[in-house]
């Protein structure tokens, strides 16, 4: 499955973007053409203040994809050779000096959708509640899978800047050596890598930070479609749990054994609860008595090979251990637990 990544992004108002400047002049001449003039055109298609056309098509670098969009319509210039004639992307309000490059276009396959659905559980978009999202930001304190969110960027978004921000606890102190430590690991320059204090952190973490609103409005554009996806696909459907047990899931394995994972976004349980459905578990989504509007999934050592096989925590490295050992554990006979 291909996702068209312009076109997701079409309808966004707050989107600008760059274009050939033969083309720009392409389109200008067939308003002339057609309409004899700019002010003609706009005063029967637009009706926007004359001034801002006039400047979009003299000496601006940036123009607004939906309004763009619309001109060629009216002109009768396919969509796909807008799509094209893009050079990059531009937020408006934006105070960046370059243009984001997107790719045209991101293949759905489970590596794809196992990063989708782990941001989905552990990311955020920096929303203060007043505004809209306007960063891409993800946290986990294991580095592997850190390393793997950042690889997930690099490797679908390729073009995408960010920084990692190493969050100190009240009273720790991080070592200068930790840095060159965290940057070769994670194959960054040391100079994307930043410290951070945080007085709700108990343990060092480590967050992803990419400050750029067309990507999250991107991520975020895609959702619903990553799902509808991943629900007719049995791969798809393992790979978004496998990213969401990465970053909400646990694993036990004590006086029994079990995989759960837990979350307060009801919506999104009763998702994850259709597709372990998909795959032939059998599980239900509770409330649990003792959390306040905590939803949970629970997987029982019945069905732990199976999940082992299936789907297992991937780069989670603590929690596949734990998975690994409660699957091996030697059973009595018609012991289960």
């Amino acid at each position: 499955m291909i996702l068209d990544t312009f076109k997701s992004l079409s309808k966004n108002s707050s989107i600008y973007v760059n274009i050939d400047l033969f083309f720009r002049q392409k389109i200008k001449s067939l308003i002339i053409k057609n309409y004899k003039s700019l002010r003609r055109f706009n005063h029967r298609w637009l009706k926007i203040n004359y001034s801002t056309l006039s400047w979009e098509f003299r000496k601006a670098q940036y123009h607004p994809l939906p309004r763009l969009l619309k001109i060629a319509e009216i002109l009768k210039i396919d969509k796909e050779e807008v799509f094209e004639n893009i050079r990059g992307f531009r937020a408006s309000g934006s105070h960046r000096k370059s243009v984001l490059i997107l790719p045209r276009e991101i293949k759905v396959n489970e590596n794809f959708v196992e990063g989708y659905a782990l941001y989905i559980a552990g990311g955020d978009t920096g929303l203060s509640g007043e505004t809209r999202p306007r960063k891409l930001r993800f946290t986990n304190s294991e580095l592997g899978v850190i390393k793997f969110f950042i690889q997930w960027l690099n490797t679908h978004f390729p073009s995408t800047n960010f920084y990692l921000n190493v969050i100190s606890p009240p009273g720790m102190t991080i070592q200068g050596d930790s840095f060159n430590q965290i940057s070769k690991e994670l194959d960054l320059n040391i100079n994307q890598v930043k410290l951070r204090n945080d007085y709700y952190n108990k343990k060092i973490k480590h967050r992803v930070c990419c400050d750029s609103a067309i990507l999250i409005d991107l991520i975020l554009s895609l959702e619903r479609t990553i799902k509808k996806i991943c629900f007719n696909d049995k791969k798809l459907a393992a790979a978004y749990i496998k990213g969401m047990m990465i970053g909400e899931g646990t694993a036990y394995f004590n006086r029994s054994r079990y995989v759960r994972i837990e979350m307060r976004n009801e919506k999104e349980i009763k998702y994850i609860y259709k597709l372990f459905r998909l795959l032939g578990y059998s599980c239900k989504p509770s409330l649990r008595s003792n959390r306040e509007n905590m939803w949970s999934i629970y997987i029982g050592a019945k069905q732990l090979k199976k999940f082992y096989d299936e789907i297992s925590f991937g780069v989670h490295q603590e929690r596949q251990k734990i998975l690994e050992a409660a699957v091996n554990k030697k059973l009595r006979v018609n012991q289960y637990v």
